[in-house]
C-alpha cells in the first residue's frame, strides 16, 4: 500500500525553503486583497440605484403617455371643426340668449356672453362676437357633449378646410391610465434591478410577474383613490357657482380650492404608487423589500402627483389644448419621484450589504435582505456572480446573527478567504474583503449607535 501523505520531519519546519514558501504564500493573499481595482466613477454612478431606479422609471412612465394621452386623451373634450353653415340667434329648444350654429353636419349651442373667442392656430385674429359670424367662415368649437349637440364653450376661426370631429375620452379609458402606468413603472425597476444583476432568468420571472400583480393593485388601488378624484370634482363645480362660469379650469380655481384639488390629486396618485409598490414585491421578494417598495411608491406617488396640477394652471393657454403637457410632465415626474424614493427607502432602511469590487458586477451593492444569503454562480442564488468558474453554485452563506453577520463557507471546491485567510465560519466587520472564487467583495455594515452611559 502506497502512502500518499506529506510528511516533513521537524528540524525540516525550520529551513529557509519553508519560510520563503510560507512568505510567497502570504504575500499573494495580500496582492489579492490589496490589488483589487477601483471601480471607475461612470461604472459606479450607472450601478447606483439612485440613479438607475428613476431614471428606469420615468421612461416607463413615458410609455402610458405615448400610448394613450397622444391618441385618446389628446382633448378632454370633444371637437367640432367644419364651414360655418347656419347661425340662428333664436332656437326654438334653446335658452334666451342662446345661437345655435351648424357647422358641418354638427349643431353646436353658445351662449355669447360666455363662449371664449381665441386666436386662432395659425395666428388668425380672433372673431370679434358671435354676432360678427359669417356664413361660409371655418371655425372650430370645443365644449360638453349634450346629447347629440355640443354645447360651446371656446370657439376660434381656422385656415384648415379639413372637417374633423373628436369625442371626448370615455371613462374607462381614463381610469386605465392609472394600472397602466403603475403596471409599467413596475416593469421599469424589475426590468432595471434585473439589468444590473445580469440575473437574466430571475429578470424575467420577476418583472412578468411582478408587472402583472403591479397593474391588478394599481387597479385596485384605484377604489380609495376614487374619493378623492371625486372631491376634486366637487371643488371645480362649487368653483363653477360661485364664480357663475359655464367652464372652469384650473387656472380659473381660487388659491385654496387649488391647493385642496392639487392634494387630491397628491393623495390619490400615493395610493397608486403604494398598490403598485405592493404588487411587485408581492412575489419573490422578502418582507423588508415589500415594504420599502410599498412606501417608496407611495411617497414616489404623493410627490409626482403634485405636479399635475401646477404645470397646468402655467401652461394651458387654450381650452382647446387640455392638459396633455400637464399630464406628460406629471407622469414623468410620479416615474421619477417612484424611482427615487423606492431606492431611498431601500437606502436608508438596509443594515448590511456586499459592494462587488471585481469582475463584470464591480461597482453593484447587494443589500443583504434573508438569512441565509447564498453567494453562487447559480441563477438561483441570491448574490449571482456569473462568468467565474472558481465559484460553486452554492458557494458560501451570509447569516444574520442577531445584530451581527457571519459568512460561511459552504465546503466549495476554491474555499472562501476573508482578509486574505481561508474561513469555514467567520463574523464580518465592516470593511472585511471577501475573496470568493477569483471575485472581491467588500461587506459594507451600517454604523450602530451605541447606548451611551
Amino acid at each position: 500500500m502506497i502512502d500518499d501523505h506529506l510528511r516533513l520531519e521537524r528540524e525540516e519546519l525550520f529551513t529557509p525553503e519553508v519560510d520563503k514558501a510560507l512568505a510567497r504564500e502570504r504575500s499573494g493573499r495580500e496582492r489579492i486583497v490589496a490589488d483589487a481595482p477601483a471601480v471607475s466613477p461612470v461604472r459606479r454612478v450607472l450601478l447606483d440605484s439612485m440613479v438607475y431606479l428613476p431614471l428606469a422609471a420615468m421612461l416607463a412612465a413615458l410609455v402610458p403617455w405615448l400610448m394613450l394621452d397622444r391618441s385618446i386623451l389628446a382633448h378632454e373634450k370633444p371637437i367640432v371643426r367644419g364651414e360655418l353653415i347656419l347661425v340662428n340667434a333664436e332656437p326654438f329648444d334653446g335658452r334666451p340668449g342662446m345661437v345655435a350654429l351648424t357647422i358641418g353636419s354638427s349643431e353646436v349651442l353658445v351662449e355669447p356672453a360666455a363662449v371664449v373667442l381665441e386666436r386662432g392656430v395659425h395666428g388668425e385674429p380672433a372673431i370679434a362676437s358671435i354676432d360678427a359670424l359669417k356664413v361660409g367662415t371655418w371655425v372650430e368649437v370645443t365644449g360638453e357633449r349634450v346629447g347629440t349637440r355640443l354645447w360651446g364653450l371656446a370657439l376660434r376661426p381656422t385656415s384648415s378646410t379639413e372637417p374633423a370631429r373628436a369625442e371626448a375620452p370615455s371613462t374607462w379609458r381614463l381610469v386605465l391610465l392609472f394600472p397602466l402606468t403603475g403596471a409599467l413603472i413596475a416593469f421599469g425597476l424589475l426590468l432595471a434591478e434585473g439589468l444590473t444583476t445580469r440575473n437574466w432568468l430571475r429578470m424575467i420571472e420577476r418583472t412578468l410577474l411582478g408587472s402583472f400583480l403591479a397593474a391588478l393593485f394599481a387597479a385596485l388601488a384605484f377604489i380609495p383613490a376614487a374619493p378623492f378624484l371625486v372631491i376634486s370634482r366637487k371643488v371645480f363645480a362649487g368653483e363653477l357657482v360661485r364664480q357663475g362660469l359655464s367652464y372652469i379650469t384650473v387656472g380659473d380655481l381660487g388659491g385654496l380650492s387649488f391647493l385642496a384639488v392639487t392634494a387630491c390629486r397628491s393623495v390619490a396618485w400615493a395610493c397608486i404608487g403604494a398598490g403598485a409598490g405592493l404588487g411587485m414585491n408581492l412575489a419573490r421578494a422578502t418582507r423588508t423589500q415589500l415594504r420599502n417598495s410599498v412606501i417608496g411608491g407611495a411617497l414616489g406617488g404623493a410627490l409626482g402627483g403634485m405636479f399635475f396640477d401646477p404645470i397646468d394652471r402655467l401652461t394651458r393657454s387654450s381650452l382647446f389644448s387640455g392638459a396633455s403637457t400637464s399630464r406628460l410632465v406629471g407622469l414623468l415626474a410620479v416615474g421619477l419621484s417612484i424611482g427615487m424614493f423606492v431606492a431611498l427607502v431601500e437606502r436608508l432602511a438596509r443594515d448590511a450589504w456586499l459592494r462587488v469590487r471585481t469582475g463584470p458586477l464591480a461597482g453593484k451593492s447587494f443589500i443583504l435582505y434573508k438569512t441565509p444569503t447564498i453567494i453562487g454562480n447559480a441563477p438561483a442564488s441570491d448574490v449571482y456572480l456569473y462568468k467565474d468558474a472558481e465559484i460553486d453554485p452554492a458557494h458560501a452563506a451570509i447569516h444574520r446573527v442577531g445584530t451581527t453577520y457571519e459568512i460561511e463557507d459552504l465546503a466549495s471546491r476554491m474555499g472562501t478567504r476573508v482578509a486574505g485567510a481561508r474561513i469555514r465560519r467567520r463574523r464580518l466587520v465592516s470593511g472585511d474583503q471577501l475573496i470568493i472564487g477569483s471575485t472581491v467583495l467588500e461587506f459594507e455594515e451600517r454604523q450602530k449607535r451605541t447606548p451611551q452611559a
